[in-house]
């Protein structure tokens, strides 16, 4: 007889190892899903040397210097950039007045004046000068005293980090500088001073309960160069503050002294300015007035009133002493940034300076 066949038992041999397979597979999944994942060991960075230490440091002290420097590079281009944009517009603002009549401020004598005539020329006018406001002894100790804080805050060598709470901002700021005065005794003796003398007038002109919002000394050195016009406030219908610059020493018409455009504190004017973008018409061709005047002499004016300061042609310091009040309830829209020490804000009013 042929063999039987072996197709069977092949099958069947392979039929058993598959299922010994399929235990053995199981029983190890099993052993996996239930046994513990095996610990990791805790990460710990490699020891640095003394060499990487420093090579890190040297990385770092780089980077820092480069932001600083990059900081320093962007922040003198914006102020080149606003100084040429200044430039530019007072180029402009000459063009426009070149034609205009100039003339000298014509004063009245503090000791003489009638201070209703006064007030009425400064309301339609918007500037007048008072003759004889400070002494020539406390003209010359605030002098000292500026040229000495100035000297204290190596301000003549760079205008970058002047303490803010020392100077305050002013346009083209070349030999230029707006001095935050203390209220030490020069300071004290020469707007006590002026106060005085200027007293009916500014009772009259801005209320006894006026408040003291700036007080201050702006320093032209010479090489300073013409600001452009303006408005120490944007228009308001009603006055809000009054500001009188006193000279500490004689202004020269090469000393770079304020030129003002009377009549300019009022709409018509400010619309004028406007349209023409502050750089052209019919208000800068309009009469103009410069203060050259004499040590311990005074132009008053509504800050409103367009002005500006000439340029410093001369070999001489030019610093006026000024100081401004806020009529009580005005809305005053520089209130927050006028130029006075943060100590001194809200701290005097006329009637108190003048008792």
């Amino acid at each position: 007889m042929p063999p039987p066949p072996r197709t069977t038992t092949t099958r069947a041999v392979a039929s058993g190892a598959e299922d010994v397979f399929i235990t053995n597979a199981a029983a190890a999944v099993a052993a996996a899903a239930t046994s513990a994942p095996p610990a990791l060991a805790p990460y710990a960075p490699s020891p640095l040397s003394a060499e990487d230490g420093l090579a890190q440091l040297f990385v770092c002290v780089f980077i820092l210097v480069i932001g600083v420097v990059g900081m320093q590079t962007s922040l003198v281009s914006e102020d080149a950039a606003r100084e040429a944009a200044l430039e530019d517009k007072v180029r402009a603002q000459r063009l426009a007045m070149a034609d205009a009549t100039q003339g000298v401020c014509a004063g009245v004598s503090a000791v003489n004046m009638h201070a209703s005539d006064v007030v009425s020329r400064l309301r339609t006018r918007g500037v007048v000068r008072v003759d004889e406001v400070l002494s020539a002894e406390a003209s010359e100790g605030l002098m000292r005293f500026v040229a000495e804080t100035l000297e204290a805050n190596d301000a003549t060598t760079s205008q970058r980090g002047l303490s803010m709470e020392v100077f305050g901002n002013v346009y083209c700021k070349k030999n230029r500088w707006d001095m935050k005065l203390p209220f030490e005794a020069p300071v004290e003796r020469a707007l006590r001073e002026c106060v005085k003398a200027l007293g009916e007038v500014l009772r009259e002109a801005c209320g006894a309960d006026a408040t003291l919002v700036e007080l201050a000394a702006l320093v032209s050195d010479p090489g300073s160069t013409r600001q452009p016009v303006h408005p120490d406030t944007a228009y308001r219908r009603d006055p809000t503050v009054y500001t009188c610059f006193v000279a500490l020493q004689d202004v020269a018409q090469d000393m770079g002294p304020t030129l003002f455009i009377p009549g300019t504190n009022n709409a018509q004017a400010h619309v004028e300015f406007r349209e023409g973008a502050e750089r052209a018409g019919p208000v800068l061709a309009r009469t103009n007035e410069i203060g050259v005047i004499s040590r311990g002499d005074a132009t008053l004016f509504d800050s409103r009133t367009l002005h500006c300061g000439t340029e410093n042609e001369s070999d001489k310091r030019r610093v006026l002493f000024y100081f401004s009040f806020q009529v009580a309830g005005s809305d005053n829209p520089n209130a927050a940034v006028s130029t006075i020490r943060s100590e001194l804000r809200d701290k005097f009013t006329l009637a108190g300076l003048l008792s």
